[in-house]
């Protein structure tokens, strides 16, 4: 085996930055010597992060600016989610810049030149949309499910097939939407575009030699290297392990099953620890790997993987293979989502809930993260549902209530919600994303579990709401739950 020449170490390394990591005592300090924060989310598996550090950051000149005039911290998007959720991250790379009483002065996503960061540096005044177009006041959100659905029309692409026009939610050109695309699943008037869009999707981002799916295509980039983001996420492969079995399912097409099963292969082969009996949490992109032919690739190293195993993602990973296992009648992959399942428990679930993850060295990372609370419980569902699809009994769960009482603490009655964190010094704060996780947990449940804990239905449906610059699969999880019944 040898190796692609030119691997970046992991970012900081050798940066001639003097990067800090997250601290509430950030903002005294920035009261005090009288500087902006300047905060910068990466991920290690991210391309444009590597590029924009190389070409903008570590420019001499941003350099010095950064380091007489900034505080500079530096974020990873998968350790730190809830602070990238909470400052309004899309994508990467995400840079924040924010005064000593946590008010945003600018923010951008993408790789900007050293040039245009100088100036952004220099003003502190240019706010970047992060959406592809300015929001105006006369943008409504959405929180009902024609809307939706009409919404979903406008962007549709019939020639592409794409949901990539433009509209309220900004240009969908390059970011999937594989929860987006399970709902429409289930929608007629879409029934006949369906094969169209499963089959562009998987051209775009399936790859062929060792199954997964890449991070984004982008359409409109003419070079085919830079359009792709070879990166691979744990999450969006759950996600779009389970688009294509329950595609599978509803449409009958061999190839659907053949790339859920691939994806099932390559969480195997890349992301899986045998050992330990975890999922590290992505692939490094690596543009020069994924240019080689399969035969050379086969006799390559591939890129890292990130061995951090996160509770939420893992949630996903899990219920995904049970999906498929219910759907393939697969009792193979049924015992490895189930030890997946017991390892998981073993590794992060605690009295007061699940920690958000545990790093590669066994380090335990952050309490009170509400995704990670949510996503082990429906993991759990779609176990049970998958026992009961292939040994025709259904077993016996903890008691539900139990599990949404742990949700408990979280809710907010300022927020009139379930905030994101709690034991944070941080104003709470709830995500879309999340809340429409939570319905989907919730319309699987009994209505006697839900009426004996603390939920109250009315209120989650509430939080079922998609703001102008999100993305459609922030909310389609909870619309789907709304079309089924919730």
């Amino acid at each position: 085996m040898f190796a692609v020449p030119g691997a970046a170490e992991d970012y900081p390394a050798d940066s001639s930055i003097d990067w800090q990591d997250w601290d509430s005592a950030l903002f005294e300090e920035s009261e005090a010597r009288e500087r902006p924060i300047f905060f910068y989310f990466h991920g290690q598996w991210c391309t444009w992060c590597r590029d924009f550090q190389d070409e903008s950051l570590e420019n001499p000149d941003v350099v010095e600016s950064i380091e007489r005039d900034y505080i500079p911290v530096l974020v990873d998007l998968d350790e730190r989610a809830d602070l990238f959720r909470r400052y309004g991250g899309r994508g990467l790379p995400f840079v924040v810049i924010v005064n000593h009483e946590d008010e945003m002065l600018t923010r951008f996503t993408g790789h900007v030149n050293p040039r245009d960061l100088q100036n952004i540096l220099e003003s502190q005044r240019d706010m970047f949309s992060v959406t592809g177009r300015e929001i105006t006041p006369d943008d409504a959100g959405i929180d009902d499910l024609d809307a939706f659905l009409e919404m979903l029309g406008e962007v549709y692409d019939e020639r592409a097939d794409r949901l990539s026009g433009s509209a309220t939610f900004g240009t969908l050109s390059k970011r999937p939407q594989p929860w987006t695309y399970r709902f429409l699943l289930g929608q007629k008037e879409w029934e006949d575009r369906m094969p169209g869009l499963l089959d562009q999707i998987a051209e775009d981002l399936y790859d062929e030699v060792e199954g997964g799916f890449f991070f984004f295509h982008d359409p409109d980039q003419r070079d085919p290297v830079l359009a792709l983001e070879t990166s691979k996420r744990l999450d969006q492969n759950a996600a779009f392990m389970w688009l294509f079995a329950d595609a599978y399912e509803a449409l009958g097409d061999d190839r659907y099953v053949e790339i859920a099963q691939g994806i099932r292969d390559y969480f195997r082969e890349q992301l899986w620890d045998q050992r330990q009996l975890r999922f590290g949490n992505s692939q490094y992109a690596d543009r020069d790997y994924y240019q080689l032919d399969p035969e050379t690739r086969r006799d390559t190293d591939p890129p890292q993987v990130d061995r951090n195993t996160y509770a939420d993602t893992s949630g996903q990973a899990i219920a995904a293979l049970a999906n498929l296992a219910r759907v393939t009648k697969d009792e193979e992959t049924l015992e490895w989502a189930q030890e997946a399942m017991e390892a998981l428990d073993r590794y992060l679930h605690t009295e007061r809930g699940y920690l958000h993850g545990i790093t590669a060295a066994g380090r335990p990372a952050m309490e009170g993260y509400l995704p990670s609370q949510i996503w082990p419980e429906i993991a759990r569902q779609e176990l049970a549902r998958a026992v009961y699809a292939l040994e025709g009994e259904q077993p016996e769960l903890p008691d539900p209530v139990a599990a949404l009482d742990r949700l408990e603490p979280f809710f907010d009655e300022a927020l009139g919600a379930h905030a994101e964190r709690v034991g944070t010094d941080l104003e709470p704060w709830s995500e879309t994303r999340t809340q429409a996780a939570l319905a989907w947990w919730l319309y699987r449940l009994e209505d006697e579990a839900i009426e004996a804990s603390h939920i109250d239905r009315d209120t989650v449906r509430e939080r079922l709401r998609i703001e102008p610059g999100a993305d459609p699969d922030d909310v389609a999880l909870g619309f789907d739950a709304l079309h089924r019944g919730f």
